[in-house]
């Protein structure tokens, strides 16, 4: 599974928080489902068999130890 650090603003992040404590989820579970379903909708994943058994396993590692990193939002113009 691969890891992803996302760059939120405070308002976004305490969007985020509040969904997923909506939805009694974890936020990195949260947000792979938003980032699942934004997929899904742009027609770049299937929704087969094969790949819900594989979603199940990233919403566990979603849910336990996926990094998902709420940073501050780097400058317009900067450079890494």
């Amino acid at each position: 599974m691969a890891r992803v650090v996302v760059y939120l603003l405070d308002l976004e992040m305490s969007a985020l928080n509040q969904l997923a404590e909506q939805e009694y989820r974890p936020v990195r579970a949260q947000a792979a489902l938003i980032i699942r379903n934004e997929l899904k909708r742009l027609g770049m994943v299937e929704s087969n068999h094969e790949n819900s058994a594989n979603w199940k396993t990233a919403q566990e590692g979603a849910a336990t130890g996926c990094t998902l990193t709420a940073e501050p939002v780097p400058p317009a113009g900067s450079e890494d």
